[in-house]
């Protein structure tokens, strides 16, 4: 995702410039993409929120009893759709950004290496992301408030950690997200370990999803 603290930090009155300025610029323009990986949680989050909301539930439930089955062919079919989803956030960002750069007459500083990152990293946050939305909507369940939850962490609470916290917010979602994205704070891990972080996010809050979900009574 968009790292909001770096942009503050580049924008801030008197400034200093800094080698590489360009070459962290063109990042924030190609990556804007990476901002689909929110709408994609919020689909994730609708896939089982909507059925609890509606009570299409009970059927699903009784056609499939095995209620594991029905969050993880949600959770499948949330990441297979989160994948297309980035492949088409990061192609529009990448191409209007690039257009925006060739009309300028702007040489194109990133290397190889950082475009493979961004754009593999973009995919596969944002499929990540959108199983994440999965595991959020079957532990909460109420739809507005696993939709307004996952809006206030990604774009303000989270955003403030890495801001106010910089050493623990490498470790959040949004930070593992800007490490695995190619994201150029100083703060950031490695993109291979923000991958793991991410999956290991993933895997816990759809987890957590599964056993509410099989324990809880839905009539």
């Amino acid at each position: 995702m968009l790292d909001c603290r770096a942009i503050a930090d580049r924008s801030a009155p008197g400034a200093e410039p800094r080698a590489g300025r360009g070459h962290d610029n063109q990042h924030l323009l190609l990556s804007a993409g990476t901002s689909g990986a929110l709408f994609a949680s919020l689909i994730g989050v609708m896939a089982i929120t909507s059925e609890f909301r509606h009570g299409t539930i009970r059927s699903t439930f009784l056609v499939t009893p095995r209620r594991s089955r029905v969050i993880a062919a949600k959770v499948v079919a949330s990441l297979l759709m989160g994948i297309v989803f980035g492949l088409v956030a990061i192609s529009i960002s990448f191409g209007v950004g690039y257009a925006i750069l060739t009309g300028r007459g702007i040489d194109f500083a990133l290397d190889t290496g950082h475009v493979v990152l961004l754009v593999v990293g973009t995919v596969s946050m944002t499929a990540l992301w959108a199983a994440m939305g999965v595991g959020i909507g079957a532990v909460v369940r109420n739809q507005v408030f696993a939709v307004i939850g996952v809006i206030v962490w990604a774009l303000l609470v989270d955003d403030l950690i890495r801001a106010l916290l910089p050493d623990v917010g490498r470790f959040t979602p949004v930070g593992a997200s800007d490490s695995v994205t190619a994201g150029f704070a100083d703060y950031l891990l490695a993109p291979a370990l923000g991958a793991l972080l991410l999956a290991a996010y993933a895997l816990v809050v759809v987890a957590a999803g599964a056993t509410l979900v099989a324990r809880r009574d839905v009539t």
